[in-house]
């Protein structure tokens, strides 16, 4: 279990799934994604619309049926996903414009469109410099979930 502060008041939240293991290895992997400090979403929409939200860390997640929360509906905003049309994640490492190099987590549905995002941000202090803690939590994770790059969600849940 996990302590997170709301509305200024502290409670325990536990990350439970409540249902057979299908969804067991999205699950994990966004459950760590949620873990980690600075991480920005990006919602991508079928009409070409981009939300970005800042997610603190340990922001309440579920997954019922087929569908994950991010966030809870107690709050100003939360994520719904379609666990049945999001089929798999990309660890991706790729130069920025400004010559940094950028990390996130990319969901995709069943077509091969981009669903959300999670961006790894602050990786540089401000002189510049890639933070190596911060580099070390993300390829933590991408060694985790294979090094491949590619993570079919529909696998098992990593032991």
């Amino acid at each position: 279990m996990s302590e997170i502060k709301s509305y200024n008041q502290p409670f325990r939240y536990n990350h439970y799934m409540q249902h057979d293991t299908k969804y067991g290895l999205a699950y994990q992997l966004i459950s760590d994604i949620l873990s980690q400090q600075d991480i920005l979403m990006s919602v991508n929409s079928a009409g070409g619309s981009i939300a970005e939200i800042r997610v603190e860390k340990g922001l309440p997640f579920r997954i019922r049926e087929k569908w994950a929360t991010i966030g809870d509906e107690d709050r100003q905003w939360h994520i719904h996903l379609n666990m049945e049309e999001v089929i798999e994640a990309r660890f991706v490492k790729e130069p920025r414009s400004d010559g940094k190099q950028s990390y996130s987590i990319r969901f995709f549905d069943r077509k091969g469109n981009l669903s959300i995002r999670a961006n790894f941000t602050k990786m540089y202090d401000s002189n510049g410099n890639l933070l190596n803690e911060k580099v070390a939590a993300f390829e933590e994770m991408y060694t985790k979930y294979g090094t491949k790059g590619l993570v079919s969600l529909r696998s098992s849940i990593i032991g």
